[in-house]
């Protein structure tokens, strides 16, 4: 498995993570996360109930929570479409590195919005969010920076992409003169 395909399995199985608690218990999560506040005359907290807009908003986002982690991996060629000699090919997907650089953003945004939640909440749901997506958002950065195709020399074993800079060749300048 290259590396492109292990973030998307990643990326996909952590927001389906995300996404089905939110789809068949949109009330709990309101609930977890919602700030208790306290009763001016009672020593009681008062529980917070999910309405109706909530609901239907955890919904959404766990749908489309779902939907982004499934394009994910259809368009970085995980999951291959097409028929059976299409996947035969082994090539990456065109559509990888743009599908790599948008959920490595979303997840860096919400990486930084669940901390900022965190921080005024104190709430460990939040915490693990965070951590979650933080980890996520530097795994698609080192793939977007080292994955992809790899252009080896079959003579030398040397990656053809290397620079001289900022220390020259001295022994490749010498075989070009001759």
């Amino acid at each position: 498995m290259d590396v492109v395909s292990a973030y998307s399995y990643t990326s996909g199985a952590w927001n389906a993570l995300q996404a089905i608690p939110l789809i068949f218990g949109p009330q709990a999560i309101g609930s977890l996360l919602a700030v208790a506040q306290e009763q001016e005359h009672a020593q009681s907290t008062v529980i917070h109930v999910a309405g109706q807009v909530e609901t239907y908003l955890a919904r959404s986002l766990g749908f489309s929570l779902l939907a982004l982690g499934l394009v994910t991996l259809v368009l970085t060629g995980s999951v291959p479409v097409g028929s059976v000699a299409d996947a035969a090919d082994n090539r990456v997907s065109p559509y990888a590195t743009p599908v790599l650089l948008l959920t490595t953003l979303h997840h860096a945004a919400s990486a930084f919005h669940t901390w900022v939640q965190y921080d005024s909440t104190g709430k460990t749901a939040y915490f693990l969010g965070f951590g979650g997506n933080a980890v996520l958002a530097a795994f698609g950065v080192w793939s977007l920076l080292f994955a992809g195709e790899r252009r080896v020399s079959r003579r030398t074993g040397a990656d053809k992409r290397t620079s001289g800079f900022p220390f020259r060749n001295a022994e490749a300048d010498r075989r070009k003169v001759r």
